[in-house]
C-alpha cells in the first residue's frame, strides 16, 4: 500500500494575491505544509499540484524528490480539489497501486505537523472498513446560538434563554479545518468525492494548528502568533 501526498497550490489566488507563496515568518506558506509533509513517516511520495513552474522551485527547495503535477488552464481555476486528484493520479498512475491512500494537503493551514498527517494515516491503516479521515477542530461558534434572521420591524429573533444560553448544556460539535484529508485511492476514484460521510474518522487539531487562511485577516492574525513564538515547530 503506497501513500502519495498531493500539495494543491494554484497561483491564482483572488482574495490574498500570491498567498501560496507569501512569506510567513522566514519562509512562504507554501514551505510550512512542505516541511510537515517532508518529516512524515508515512508518506511514500510527494506531488504538488500547481499551475505555476515558480511554485514548483519554491516547493522543490524544501524536497528535492517533489514531483511536479502541471496543471491544465482548466484545472487553475477555481474547480473542486477532487477534479485535481483524479488528475494527478491520471497523469502519474505508475505511482499508484489499487490500494493506495492518498493525502491531500492545502498551504493555506501553515500550521499543521507531520504529526497530524501521520495520526490521519495510521488511522486509516488500522481501519480497512473506513473510506476517508479528516482533520477538524472543535467549534466555538455553535449553531445553537447562530440567528439566521431577525423580523426589522418586531426585532423577534432565536430564543438564546434557559439552558441554551449555557455553552457547557450545547454538544460538542468539530467542523473540517482544512488540514489534511486522507482517502483510498479506490474511494476517490469510484465516487469522486473526497469525504465518505459514512465511513470516515477523524484527528482533531487545536485551535492555533488549525487556522486557516482565506483572507488577509486571517494571514495577519497567522505572522502574529509567528512572530509572538506561539507556533514552536
Amino acid at each position: 500500500m503506497s501513500t502519495i501526498a498531493i500539495i494543491t497550490a494554484r497561483s491564482g489566488s483572488k482574495s490574498v494575491p500570491n498567498k501560496n507563496v507569501r512569506k510567513l515568518g522566514n519562509k512562504p506558506l507554501l514551505g510550512w505544509v512542505m516541511e510537515a509533509v517532508s518529516k512524515s513517516k508515512l508518506v511514500d511520495k510527494i506531488i504538488l499540484s500547481t499551475d505555476s513552474e515558480e511554485y514548483f522551485k519554491i516547493g522543490k527547495s524544501f524536497n528535492k524528490n517533489l514531483i511536479f503535477h502541471k496543471r491544465s488552464k482548466e484545472l487553475a481555476e477555481d474547480v473542486p480539489s477532487e477534479n485535481v486528484l483524479l488528475d494527478t493520479i491520471k497523469q502519474f498512475g505508475e505511482l499508484f497501486s489499487e490500494d493506495s491512500l492518498i493525502v491531500l494537503i492545502q498551504p493555506t493551514t501553515p500550521f499543521l505537523k507531520n504529526s497530524d498527517i501521520d495520526s490521519c494515516i495510521k488511522k486509516m491503516k488500522s481501519n480497512p472498513k473506513i473510506n476517508t479521515c479528516i482533520s477538524v477542530k472543535q467549534v466555538s461558534e455553535y449553531p445553537d446560538w447562530m440567528i439566521s434572521k431577525i423580523d426589522s420591524e418586531t426585532g423577534k429573533g432565536k430564543d438564546f434563554s434557559g439552558e441554551l444560553s449555557v455553552r457547557q448544556n450545547l454538544d460538542t460539535l468539530w467542523i473540517v479545518n482544512g488540514g489534511c484529508y486522507v482517502m483510498k485511492k479506490e474511494f476517490l476514484e469510484k465516487h469522486q468525492k473526497i469525504i465518505d460521510y459514512d465511513k470516515t474518522l477523524v484527528h482533531e487539531m487545536s485551535k492555533i494548528s488549525s487556522m486557516d487562511i482565506d483572507d488577509e485577516e486571517d494571514f495577519k492574525i497567522c505572522e502574529s502568533l509567528v512572530n509572538n513564538n506561539f507556533i514552536n515547530f
